[in-house]
């Protein structure tokens, strides 16, 4: 399916923490005035700036995406770590239809070793200043209860970052958990980084803007998944569904491509949208 572009969902995301937040480096930086855990650096225009990596988010993305596809149904996201994962179960498969319809819905969102998947994300980068602060901890031995080593760690604790997010050849249960992912992202109830059972990686998640492409032809108040773009012969090669769309949605801006269009909504329209495509999950459980 990647041959070919019926849709794309670009979201631009502004993050703000609302605890301290720590995504540690791999690294040991030589300015021995940082502390022992550091919060990842990257050198841009602006000089050595924090920064979340992309991966980072793609991973609190797809454990949560992961927890609420097996909570659906078990099958519904293989164990990455066992021996009949997707990636090995389709590994010996050349027909690419065949090893999308076989791959797990969460295979089928986030990819895997025979899959490229729908998903990809930017690095967050900071959107005006920023504030980190040093916190402080130590190690309690588990067999003296006394401490052992005391350790500090910076953490981000004001400030704003950019990022964003595309989503291409989408079926629409797979906006509808990225919708769901984000509002349980806002509520709390999903945490980023390190120390979350310390108090640590609650953030804000904005949607600043959503950008929707489409084939040319669409209503200007539905939103139509790829299984509403394909032909019959495809959705059952692809397993696809052909009632894939969502409808009584707000126009955005429209502007035309001659092959497709392009609809920017703003963060009240974006709203909307995720409500709907989060109600339209109740089907999932209907889908195989």
């Amino acid at each position: 399916m990647h041959k070919r572009r019926w849709n794309a969902m670009k979201l631009v995301l502004i993050l703000e923490p609302q605890s301290p937040l720590l995504i540690k480096s791999g690294s040991t930086s030589p300015n021995p005035s940082l502390p022992d855990m550091q919060f990842v650096r990257t050198i841009t225009h602006q000089g050595e700036v924090v920064f979340i990596p992309g991966s980072s988010l793609k991973g609190v993305f797809r454990s949560f995406t992961e927890k609420v596809l097996r909570t659906v149904k078990p099958n519904f996201a293989c164990d990455p770590f066992s021996s009949d994962h997707c990636g090995k179960k389709v590994e010996n498969i050349e027909d690419t239809a065949k090893v999308y319809r076989e791959s797990c819905f969460a295979c089928k969102m986030y990819g895997n070793t025979r899959l490229r998947g729908r998903l990809s994300f930017s690095d967050a980068y900071p959107e005006g200043e920023v504030k980190t602060e040093t916190r402080y901890g130590v190690a309690i031995s588990r067999l003296t209860n006394a401490a052992i080593s005391p350790f500090d760690m910076e953490t981000l604790v004001q400030g704003k970052l950019r990022t964003s997010l595309v989503l291409e050849n989408f079926e629409i249960w797979q906006l509808g958990l990225i919708a769901l992912t984000i509002e349980a992202i806002n509520d709390g109830l999903l945490k980023i980084g390190f120390g979350k059972n310390r108090g640590f990686g609650k953030v804000n998640m904005k949607v600043e803007e959503a950008v929707a492409e489409m084939a040319a032809g669409i209503d200007g108040n539905v939103l139509w998944g790829a299984g509403a773009f394909v032909s019959e012969e495809d959705r059952r090669a692809y397993g696809l569904s052909k009632d894939d769309k969502l409808e009584g949605l707000p126009k955005g801006e429209e502007m035309g491509f001659g092959i497709f269009v392009r609809r920017r909504y703003d963060s009240g329209s974006w709203e909307a949208i995720a409500s709907k495509a989060i109600e339209s999950l109740k089907n999932l459980g209907r889908l195989q």
